[in-house]
């Protein structure tokens, strides 16, 4: 039978013989959710055809096929009792993601639940890698690796390179930016990292960005005027063989310019007594 009445049958006979698997499928499940114990521990064994062949047996509906392949790995991976089932996780969000390659929910829970269940951020960011590829538009893919590099694998190097690539995305937050610059600031680079917060204080747009900007500012500045003092005090220590009263004290000595002062424009604590000097303020992000 030729014709649209034609096409419309042959689309309904394919549609039926798809729910008729579907049926067939949910049966055999049935019949073995009877036999095994769910509230014992337990292995599994899955076996998955490539995705293109997944792809092909769909019929044309490929992105049925990738959503109840999709939601069966979602209630799969929160059976804890089953204890092997990581075996075979980057193997069924590999599939999932080669029969839609820019269905986007399978690259996030999959990676996430590579990180947060299985432990293995390597694979969390093949697959993360792979959605990027695939959705080349997309900031969060390298977002979403840029994190897992910087808070487990503390690469602080590899994670910024995934946040210049998020970064220079159309319609990526200007968060991102601020990462990139925090990640500067943690592989120990202050002199670029100040540039690019004074870049990020200038151009702010709301108080949030102000406000983290500034004290990532105060931060390096602080950093590298605590340093300085401090050995400018043991200097005077040795020359003097006593500590300074002030640190106005290393300006008059010739040891310093000028007495610096914070990005606040506040001078430093100093204590005389033990030749202690601190910030006035102090921030944790690095832990030594």
């Amino acid at each position: 039978m030729r014709g649209p009445l034609g096409e419309g049958l042959k689309g309904r006979l394919l549609g039926l013989l798809a729910l008729s698997a579907l049926l067939l499928g949910s049966v055999m499940q049935g019949r073995y959710d009877s036999t095994v114990d769910y509230f014992g521990k337990r292995s599994a064994f899955v076996s998955l055809p490539a995705g293109k062949t997944l792809k092909a047996l769909s019929f044309g509906y490929y992105n049925l096929a990738a959503d109840l392949l999709f939601i069966w790995s979602i209630q799969f991976y929160s059976a804890g009792a089953i204890t092997n089932r990581f075996d075979f996780l980057e193997r069924v969000y590999d599939t999932i993601t080669d029969i839609t390659p820019q269905y986007k929910e399978p690259y996030i829970i999959g990676s996430l639940i590579m990180a947060m269940e299985a432990r293995d951020i390597p694979m969390a960011l093949r697959l993360l890698d792979k959605g990027a590829r695939h959705n080349p538009e997309d900031w969060f893919f390298e977002h979403e690796a840029g994190f897992y590099c910087y808070k487990y694998l503390k690469d602080y190097a590899r994670a910024e390179q995934y946040y210049n690539r998020a970064a220079a995305k159309p319609g990526a937050p200007s968060f991102i930016k601020r990462m990139k610059a925090h990640l500067v600031y943690m592989r120990d680079d202050p002199q670029a990292a100040y540039r690019m917060w004074l870049d990020l204080y200038r151009s702010a747009r709301t108080v949030l960005e102000k406000d983290s900007a500034f004290n990532h500012l105060y931060q390096i500045k602080a950093e590298a005027d605590l340093a300085q003092l401090r050995l400018k005090i043991a200097e005077f220590r040795q020359k003097f063989r006593r500590l300074p009263g002030g640190l106005g004290e290393l300006a008059r000595a010739g040891l310093i310019r000028e007495t610096p002062r914070d990005f606040a424009g506040k001078e430093y604590v100093y204590e005389p007594q033990t030749g202690a000097v601190t910030a006035q303020r102090i921030f944790r992000w690095k832990k030594r």
